[in-house]
């Protein structure tokens, strides 16, 4: 039998750049509801408080998805909409919500999958210091036990954090997210607690039998700009930071200080039992690549000592986004990881290319094309890869970098909210069909 038929296809999204209805029947204001206000955060301006309008048109996309064949929904619940405070008192309205998307997507005969978290941490939470609070443990604990209690039944496969290092380093230590903290002091506190919020959530969700609960790391393909001692040192530190840190400890490998000794720091914020507590056997890992960096040695550039050398100096063409886009990172990316257990399943949860407004579309074609091509060469290395969720279906609010990016196999017309399937999306369904046959 040809493996990839084997695969099962499916897409991704998220709340907060999706649903809008930002302060719809009783949601509480996430932390990006209130980064979005703050002037020049967003490159484009916007905000989310429409987005896709998927609080109202969900139907609408998820009968989309099925139409061009896919068999996966994966989508975030916001925190907010569940816990207008973060904690204390669940929203009616906000359970009836997913319970809607959740039946709907049974209804037409497409899998569920529910991203926990997905960088929308309640305001009010942040209020009291956010994840660099030791309390966010058992706040996300409290938020789980809310949504196994009330959708477990019917939906079978869980992502607990979406890309950690992204929404801690960009939120936490670059400033660039939300809530737009900078420094190593909030850095350090907010990935030891998320960690430790994340184990605690999978044991949370596996006092439900049968559920499949796993984790999506953000991977990125670091690389030294010169063949010297002092930028590969450079290129293991970043990759230290960028595609281990937020899953060594899960491992049972502890924090990889060795490679990246600023993150001794760490062991401030240590209490009894924490290492051991991180330890989490996932039933999955869910690998989300998009690009590829070049970095060289920099003493001036503090805890990191490395700068990133642009794709533009390099010759390199980049998207819309200023990344180098790269799909081979999946083949390196899922080889790498199989390497930690070769029994444990991945997913591509997350792969995508983003194009400007009027881009041409056989860019996305041929991306995904060749990240085909890498998925075919695993499998006929027998590593345990089960399927691939793209990012993503409906052109999104790209976070800081607002609507500019385009990702989605289908537009957004924002006047009308207007769907239509771009020439990918009828690639896809063509390429879908075919190889079911």
């Amino acid at each position: 039998m040809n493996k990839i038929k084997s695969l099962k296809w499916g897409v991704a999204i998220a709340a907060h750049q999706t649903e809008g209805a930002y302060d719809k029947d009783k949601k509480g204001l996430s932390i990006w509801d209130t980064f979005t206000q703050k002037p020049y955060k967003i490159k484009d301006r916007s905000n989310a408080k429409i987005a896709t309008d998927f609080y109202h048109r969900f139907e609408e996309d998820i009968d989309l998805a099925v139409d061009i064949g896919l068999q996966i929904f994966r989508f975030s619940v916001s925190w907010s909409r569940i816990f207008p405070d973060g904690t204390g008192i669940v929203n009616p309205k906000g359970i009836e919500f997913y319970n809607k998307v959740i039946n709907y997507c049974l209804k037409v005969g497409i899998e569920p999958w529910i991203t926990t978290y997905h960088w929308d941490l309640p305001q009010k939470l942040q209020d009291k210091g956010g994840w660099t609070n030791r309390d966010s443990i058992s706040w996300y604990a409290a938020y789980i036990t809310v949504l196994r209690n009330h959708f477990a039944d019917r939906v079978q496969h869980w992502v607990l954090i979406n890309e950690g290092i992204v929404c801690i380093g960009g939120g936490y230590f670059l400033g660039v997210h939300a809530p737009g903290k900078r420094g190593i002091r909030n850095f350090i506190s907010s990935t030891h607690h998320l960690l430790l919020a994340q184990a605690e959530g999978f044991k949370v969700l596996k006092k439900k039998e049968g559920l499949q609960v796993g984790t999506a790391i953000s991977c990125t393909k670091i690389e030294p700009y010169r063949n010297t001692t002092a930028d590969h040192k450079a290129a293991i530190r970043i990759d230290t930071l960028m595609n281990r840190l937020f899953i060594e400890p899960h491992l049972g490998l502890g924090y990889p200080d060795n490679d990246f000794p600023t993150l001794k720091r760490i062991s401030k914020y240590y209490k009894k039992g924490d290492i051991e507590a991180l330890k989490t056997d996932f039933d999955f890992l869910g690998i989300q690549t998009y690009a590829r960096e070049v970095v060289k040695a920099a003493w001036y550039i503090p805890y990191l000592g490395a700068i990133q050398v642009k794709p533009e100096k390099r010759n390199v063409k980049t998207s819309v986004m200023g990344w180098e886009t790269y799909p081979e990172g999946v083949q390196y990316f899922l080889e790498r990881f199989a390497k930690y257990n070769p029994k444990k399943t991945l997913w591509l949860s997350e792969c995508g290319m983003a194009l400007s407004k009027n881009e041409d579309e056989q860019k996305r074609i041929e991306y995904y094309q060749k990240v085909i091509e890498g998925m075919k060469t695993v499998l006929d290395k027998n590593i345990n890869l089960k399927g691939i969720l793209l990012w993503t279906l409906v052109d999104n609010f790209e976070w800081a970098e607002g609507y500019i990016p385009k990702f989605g196999i289908i537009s957004l017309d924002r006047k009308t909210m207007q769907r239509k399937m771009k020439t990918s999306a009828l690639w896809l369904k063509k390429y879908l069909s075919n190889i079911k046959l």
